[in-house]
């Protein structure tokens, strides 16, 4: 595996009583899609929130690109090039899709033409052609989750956490998002996602990690990460190898 890009470094979270991510550690290398699954409640939002800076960790560490990201604010850690986007779309109401990439662009780019250009060409690159005038909340599901993506986009950055972008979509609309989280390997972005579509993580992911309850319970290749009788145990509960299969 080449360098990381990002190291996590026995990181906990508890909130109060709840340990919330109990000591998980790994390591993503530069142009991986790295699935991270499990479970409800295995703690896989708190950890993407403590890697995108919404809360720290009580123990441990999070590396990215060589700078601790401990005590740094979120923007401050999106200026880095780590940026992510919400199970739940969050668009700006009263912006319009052109505007909402826009802002996004602005972190990084403060000339208004520089970053207009920039958000039309994403807005393109995520297949919202056409709709750059349209009030977000004018918006399909499928298109706003495509907007929550190129508003990631739009900080330009090195390592995008998506979390959950394929939830509620048909066949159809997971196929198109499918095409383009692997285009976002293609321009040279690291990808890191929180999915619960199964067939949509194997298909796209390099790597699966495991959470159940807070902990790491696997982390390799996908076709071996899924027969792995603990990740069995933890989507089905306890029984037999035969029911599993």
């Amino acid at each position: 595996m080449s360098p990381s890009l990002l190291s996590v470094a026995g990181v906990t979270k508890r909130f109060g009583g709840l340990v919330a991510v109990d000591d998980v550690s790994l390591e993503v290398a530069p142009g991986e899609i790295v699935g991270l699954i499990g479970p409800n409640g295995a703690g896989k939002t708190t950890l993407f929130n403590m890697m995108a800076g919404a809360f720290p960790p009580d123990r441990g560490d999070i590396v990215f690109d060589g700078h601790s990201l401990r005590g740094r604010s979120a923007a401050t850690i999106c200026r880095l090039g780590l940026v992510r986007t919400f199970q739940i779309p969050q668009p700006f109401g009263s912006m319009t899709v052109l505007e909402t990439i826009q802002t996004a662009a602005l972190l990084h780019d403060r000339s208004i033409a520089a970053s207009r250009a920039a958000a039309l060409a994403i807005a393109r690159r995520v297949g919202l052609e056409g709709r750059e005038a349209s009030p977000t909340p004018s918006l399909t599901n499928a298109q706003k989750k495509r907007l929550e993506v190129a508003r990631a986009l739009g900080a330009n950055p090195k390592l995008i956490l998506l979390d959950e972008v394929m939830a509620g979509l048909n066949a159809a609309e997971v196929a198109r998002m499918l095409i383009l989280v692997q285009q976002l390997r293609r321009d040279g972005v690291t990808v890191v996602l929180v999915e619960h579509n199964m067939e949509a993580v194997l298909r796209v992911s390099d790597r699966l990690v495991v959470l159940e309850t807070g902990r790491k319970i696997a982390d390799g290749p996908p076709r071996s990460v899924v027969e792995d009788p603990a990740v069995i145990r933890a989507y089905l509960g306890e029984g037999t190898e035969e029911d599993a299969a």
